[in-house]
């Protein structure tokens, strides 16, 4: 799957609240409150590959960073993270984190999840979650796409 696709899938309008939950297969994952990244790794080595970093051409602008996590040379999940100015002007760390995981560094400032969002794409068949955390005061929003190679249990 290319990159245009994983964006339309992860924009579009279509999301459940964690109140309707996803099949039970799918369940843990899409509705893990913690740290993807951790919890991956419990599965092997996990590897980030950069697809984009950047600041986007929205108004206003965002500090986007679009990534590929693979495991097993297979690629697992791609992920889109979005960061206002305000934000990340208290979470500059962000912006140099390179094909590191944004997980760990993400978890350890104790963010507040203020919204967990999950659909399911009839196209592809792929689930996908997006979440708006506060850190530091400031919002920040991932999005996560579970490609076909993804391990569900």
């Amino acid at each position: 799957m290319n990159t245009a696709a994983c964006r339309t899938i992860l924009h579009a309008t279509d999301w459940h609240s964690e109140n309707l939950p996803p099949p039970p297969a799918q369940r843990d994952w899409l509705l893990h409150r913690g740290s993807l990244t951790a919890r991956l790794r419990q599965h092997g080595d996990i590897r980030v590959h950069i697809e984009h970093e950047g600041w986007s051409d929205d108004q206003p602008p965002v500090w986007q960073r679009d990534v590929w996590l693979a495991a097993r040379n297979n690629r697992w999940i791609y992920a889109e993270t979005r960061i206002p100015s305000a934000t990340l002007a208290r979470v500059r760390p962000l912006q140099t984190l390179g094909a590191e995981p944004i997980g760990p560094w993400l978890y350890q400032q104790n963010p507040q999840r203020l919204s967990l969002h999950w659909r399911h794409d009839p196209a592809s068949g792929l689930y996908a979650r997006h979440s708006t955390l506060l850190v530091h005061g400031e919002p920040l929003h991932i999005a996560e796409l579970f490609l076909a190679a993804f391990p569900w249990p």
